[in-house]
């Protein structure tokens, strides 16, 4: 290693350094926020709104220094309430985990508040050819609300299709997955959904915050990296340049949206107020990814919201070809059948018949008690 590249190795880590500690301050300054009873009753939703979500919103995973499994950040601040009696959830049950399902769910009687969740489907990989990489898919979005609800009330409840199909070599761009929503025709949501994962990997490049939205390098190294082909699908390893003070680290891209219509926690606790009061959520992710000039790399996929450890896979390759369909699948093989999840990546050293993965599905979950 040159002088050169040693001070800038050395800078970087005195950087990262620094991010550690700020976030442990600022951890610090959430963690006096929560109750002491536990993070079931989340922050309140002045604090989410003003504090927290403006440092998700770009950022939605604990920052690591290396290629290990991450720490999501500040989600347990997300009101869970407690006490619930019963549930329902509404996801592909037919083996395929990549499909919608649809139901609508009447409050029983005695029931007097339920809350809603919901996990966008996950973007699909692309194929690569020849000499070429293709990243996982984008995880879908998270969202979250506890309402007020009255016995007689009907609401839909639509889990998101991912994309059934699995693409090839020669294709072009990447799918997008479908969004979860909940709707009613009793004034209680607006807008209420969970975006899709992200499609083509300009989207996800473009995210970094860095000019060169066609190059796979981070925001301080815009030049740096693979090319990106065929409308987003992979990136091109012909003439790789490897990823300058990497890794790109998991950058945030589909939203969450929604708001509660009516202020149906009027005569509650101020607690209660204060802290169901917003629509909650996380944004999907794209997954962290390296590589050198050797075309040698490692990749780990984001968390997802209640099932943030086994989400996480971390691969590493260094020759050979990954092909997604069908060894690493949700529907041929055991792989990742979580929803929101994106699709496996791709990698190839030579051969131009790569086949891509579909995301996962999105899902629904509603949970009700009595009062």
């Amino acid at each position: 290693m040159d002088v050169l590249s040693y001070t800038a190795f050395n800078q970087q880590v005195e950087y990262q350094r620094q991010i550690r500690e700020k976030e442990a301050c600022y951890r610090g300054l959430v963690e006096a926020k929560l109750p002491a009873s536990g993070g079931s009753s989340g922050v309140s939703a002045l604090a989410w709104l003003c504090e927290i979500e403006p440092c998700l919103l770009w950022n939605p995973v604990q920052w690591t220094t290396d290629n290990q499994i991450s720490t999501p950040k500040f989600w347990d601040c997300i009101p869970t309430g407690d006490g619930w009696t019963n549930g329902l959830k509404v996801c592909d049950d037919t083996g395929y985990y990549r499909c919608g399902r649809n139901c609508t769910w009447c409050v029983p009687n005695g029931v007097t508040c339920a809350r809603f969740q919901l996990w966008g489907s996950g973007g699909g990989s692309g194929s690569s050819r020849s000499y070429s990489d293709s990243p996982h898919g984008s995880s879908g979005a998270y969202a979250s609300a506890i309402v007020k609800v009255c016995p007689g009330q009907c609401f839909c409840l639509c889990s998101g299709c991912a994309y059934c199909c699995y693409s090839t070599a020669g294709g072009q761009g990447r799918v997008p997955g479908c969004p979860s929503w909940v709707s009613d025709q009793h004034g209680v949501f607006c807008s209420f959904c969970a975006e899709g994962g992200d499609g083509p990997l300009l989207s996800w490049t473009g995210n970094t915050g860095k000019c060169s939205s066609y190059r796979t390098g981070v925001s301080c190294c815009p030049e740096s990296g693979s090319c990106i082909c065929e409308n987003g699908m992979h990136a091109c390893n012909s003439q790789v340049c490897a990823i300058c003070q990497g890794p790109i680290d998991f950058i945030a891209g589909s939203m969450y949206n929604g708001c509660i219509k009516q202020n149906f926690w009027a005569g509650e606790t101020d607690e209660e107020k204060r802290n169901n009061a917003i629509v909650y959520g996380i944004r999907g992710a794209w997954p962290r990814w390296c590589h050198d000039n050797s075309k040698y790399g490692w990749s780990v996929t984001p968390p997802i919201y209640g099932y943030e450890t086994c989400a996480q896979c971390c691969i590493q390759w260094s020759s050979g070809n990954c092909c997604a369909y069908p060894y690493c699948s949700a529907w041929q093989s055991s792989c990742m059948r979580i929803p929101a999840a994106g699709g496996w990546e791709t990698h190839s050293w030579g051969n131009d018949g790569i086949c891509a993965d579909s995301g996962r599905f999105g899902q629904v979950c509603v949970s009700w008690k009595c009062g």
